[in-house]
């Protein structure tokens, strides 16, 4: 069983649509395309929480940012 899964955004990213890995891991026949689940991470966040269709919790997680560089 999946106890926590991610969705890794980039830098810049404000949207997403990945499958939910806990619907995946069910052999009930659910096709991915049935599993996915879309979102959105403000800009300035950091982290976000999302729950599939079927309440699967999903953490919304932005990559290291690059500061930016001294003048």
């Amino acid at each position: 069983m999946i106890e926590r899964q991610h969705v890794w955004l980039g830098p810049e990213a404000t949207s997403f649509e990945e499958p939910c890995e806990a619907c995946l891991s069910y052999r009930d026949g659910s096709t991915a395309q049935a599993c996915l689940v879309h979102g959105t991470l403000r800009r300035d966040a950091d982290v976000g929480f999302m729950t599939c269709s079927r309440g699967h919790r999903i953490v919304v997680r932005r990559v290291a940012r690059t500061l930016a560089r001294a003048l």
